[in-house]
């Protein structure tokens, strides 16, 4: 297990707008071979993330009652989930863009998916994670 300092951007694009979202985190990395387990916590919210070869899970909130879960695999749809106050919101994710790579400043995780709900396009989204 490692401290690491997170630089995490994110771009939404939601029925033609677009934001971009940059946050700062403090977590920890631990790597067992191909697995990588991330931890941090995002605006008092704790995240929890499983990267293998070409799928990554998330996992946002520690509540059961409110909490989101992603799974990402690169060309295919992931089942996803929104619980907020025990009501429960079924999602698709379809990846676009899933890569871990060594950058000069340390390494980076890069997603690029599109969130349905049932066949409506939710949003696009594109997240970067730089830490070291």
């Amino acid at each position: 297990m490692s401290k690491i300092k997170i630089d995490l951007t994110s771009r939404i694009t939601q029925e033609g707008q677009t934001e971009t979202i940059c946050q700062q985190a403090e977590g920890e990395l631990r790597e067992d071979g191909a697995v990588k387990r991330i931890f941090y916590e995002a605006e008092h919210v704790p995240v929890k993330m499983l990267l293998k070869e070409q799928e990554l899970l998330i996992r946002r909130g520690e509540d059961r009652g409110n909490f989101s879960q992603m799974h990402f695999v690169l060309g295919e749809k992931g089942r996803c989930k929104y619980v907020v106050e025990g009501r429960q919101l079924d999602l698709l994710s379809e990846t676009k863009r899933l890569e871990f790579k060594e950058i000069a400043s340390g390494r980076q995780l890069e997603v690029e998916y599109d969130l349905f709900s049932g066949v409506d396009l939710i949003g696009s989204y594109a997240v970067s994670l730089i830490f070291a």
